[in-house]
């Protein structure tokens, strides 16, 4: 049994869809889209051969992506921290801010390079004035902006990598069909009244 934290359980509107790479004329070349899967298929050897193309068919419309690299996004040599905070002994902090200055030590526990060949820009190839932001690094992840909606696409299980020969499923949904959790806004603001 596979247990997922699906973005199925997110949203109300949603299509299971299998993506497949494709040429410029949209041709099906394979279902491989991760950018570090290592049995990379050969694409279309052509001037276009930095762009990538997929296909994805959801809500009864067929999206011809057409992506180049988003060279602009993440400067070279950039990384990824995960830091822990831990509070320092004798400090009180308060609960309101839950930090103050010298309240908490930052420990860098991992560093990584962050992945730059992964983020591509673009348009649908058949509609005019559209928008598509895409990340392929575990399959793929990003928003698809027409006229009508917005579009999000994300893989229905992460770290499928290595099995995507025969297709992967990914979910499409609508900016507008997404559910909006209720905002407690009230830790934002902190009244500074008198005390009595």
């Amino acid at each position: 049994m596979v247990q997922i934290d699906s973005p199925i359980k997110r949203h109300k509107e949603y299509e299971l869809v299998t993506p497949v790479s494709t040429n410029l004329e949209g041709h099906y070349l394979s279902h491989i889209l991760s950018a570090n899967h290592k049995k990379r298929s050969t694409r279309d050897v052509s001037p276009n051969s930095e762009q990538l193309f997929f296909n994805i068919t959801a809500f009864g419309r067929d999206f011809h992506l057409r992506l180049k690299p988003n060279t602009q996004l993440i400067a070279p040599g950039a990384v990824v921290e995960w830091q822990e905070i831990s509070p320092a002994p004798g400090n009180i902090t308060d609960p309101v801010n839950d930090r103050q200055p010298g309240s908490a030590s930052e420990r860098i526990w991992k560093t990584e390079p962050l992945q730059t060949n992964c983020a591509y820009v673009g348009d649908l190839m058949d509609i005019p004035g559209t928008s598509v932001a895409i990340n392929n690094c575990d399959g793929l992840a990003g928003m698809i902006k027409s006229h009508d909606d917005e579009y999000f696409i994300e893989p229905l299980e992460r770290g499928k990598q290595m099995e995507e020969e025969k297709g992967r499923i990914h979910v499409v949904y609508k900016r507008s069909a997404v559910e909006r959790a209720p905002i407690d806004m009230s830790k934002d603001f902190y009244y500074r009244g008198r005390r009595l």
